[in-house]
């Protein structure tokens, strides 16, 4: 089976059940609400409270989307996106999935942000206070399938 058959493989998958998103924050109100809402609408939510805890979630069991803060206590957003696309490049039994920053931390301009963003290689990021409507507009676009509810 070659790459195109192994993802659309993947993607008819995907569409028979839920779509699973894992949701980090050490937030307690961030990660309910999220966990809560994206509930809701018919994702199947996993959390983790901190980076480290999020990693070992990702690889064991890994999302169709992953929502990651920025500032996480034991390792920082920024870290855990790139590790897990390294891991996702290196490991041929990895599973690829869409990874996006949350932050209430605004970078001083457009230059060091794209430095960030390339840095951690995450596939977006997102400003709090947010939306839901654009999260779940991003988790859409971003895994190419629609949410079952």
């Amino acid at each position: 089976m070659d790459s195109v058959e192994l993802q659309a493989a993947v993607e008819e998958t995907v569409m028979e059940r839920k779509i699973r998103i894992l949701v980090v924050d050490d937030e307690p109100d961030i990660l309910e609400t999220l966990e809560f809402s994206l509930g809701k609408r018919g994702f199947d939510i996993m959390t983790a409270i901190d980076g480290l805890e999020g990693l070992e979630k990702a690889k064991t069991t890994p999302p169709d989307f992953m929502i990651l803060d920025v500032m996480l206590p034991g390792c920082n957003g920024y870290e855990v996106s790139r590790m897990l696309k390294e891991w996702m490049d290196n490991d041929p039994a990895a599973v690829r999935f869409p990874i996006m920053l949350l932050t209430a931390r605004k970078v001083e301009s457009r230059d060091r942000e794209r430095f960030i963003a390339t840095w951690s290689r995450a596939d977006a990021c997102m400003y709090k206070p947010f939306e839901l409507g654009e999260v779940v507009s991003r988790i859409k676009e971003l895994t190419g399938v629609q949410a079952c509810g």
